[in-house]
């Protein structure tokens, strides 16, 4: 397995912001005045109606010393931060986010009061795997397809098993986490070997299923 990119890294802490600033010492506008000085962030909320907490407090585009922040997001029970190396990444630049505007501008913080957390990584890579090697049945399918489909296409088409996904009942879990699934990346050529994948774990976990999946199936084949 090649890696290609990280395309998301993404942090959900399960936090509610009304606890970090318990007696409403801090100003909201001074906050958002501080954090886009300190980061640098392009966009940033400049209305009454960008900071309502409901439709999401949005930061985009900013950096943290060699960490560049695509995005940052309030929610009334929690806070989202997106970057594009790593979720360790993101999860170092709320720490340092939250521990520092503690110190100098009257939030409340204390990092045991995260104590939940959702991931959603996604990247690209490249990769010698066969999904039809999961199951002889994937192959066969894909045979009886690619014979009969070209009997009223009017061409040649040949069909392969493309992605796997792991999932769950999203309607027993409230605040959903992300499925597992590695598919063919779109509009990129099967002979290109190139995937996509997400899974709700931390980027380095991701990265150590991915390869341990594809050392599993190439052992098959």
């Amino acid at each position: 397995m090649q890696l290609s990119a990280v395309t998301l890294a993404r942090l959900f802490a399960f936090v509610e912001p009304i606890d970090l600033n318990p007696r409403g010492r801090a100003y909201y506008p001074q906050l958002v005045q501080a954090l886009v000085e300190r980061y640098g962030f392009l966009k940033y909320p400049k209305t009454a109606e960008e900071f309502d907490e409901t439709k999401g407090v949005t930061f985009e585009m900013g950096r943290a010393g060699d960490v560049t922040i695509d995005k940052i997001q309030i929610f009334p029970q929690g806070i989202v931060v997106d970057t594009a190396s790593s979720t360790s990444d993101s999860e170092q630049v709320l720490h340092e986010a939250l521990m520092w505007l503690s110190e100098t501008h009257g939030l409340s913080y204390d990092p045991a009061m995260i104590s939940r957390r959702a991931y959603v990584s996604q990247l690209t890579f490249h990769s010698e795997i066969d999904m039809g090697s999961l199951n002889a049945a994937l192959s066969g399918i894909a045979e009886r397809i690619s014979e009969r489909v070209p009997q009223f296409f009017g061409r040649e088409v040949t069909y392969q098993a493309t992605a796997v996904t792991i999932s769950y009942d999203a309607l027993t879990v409230k605040q959903a986490p992300a499925i597992f699934n590695i598919e063919r990346r779109v509009e990129t050529p099967f002979a290109e070997k190139k995937y996509f994948s997400t899974a709700p774990l931390p980027t380095d976990e991701h990265i150590d299923m991915l390869e341990d999946f594809e050392n599993e199936l190439m052992r098959k084949s």
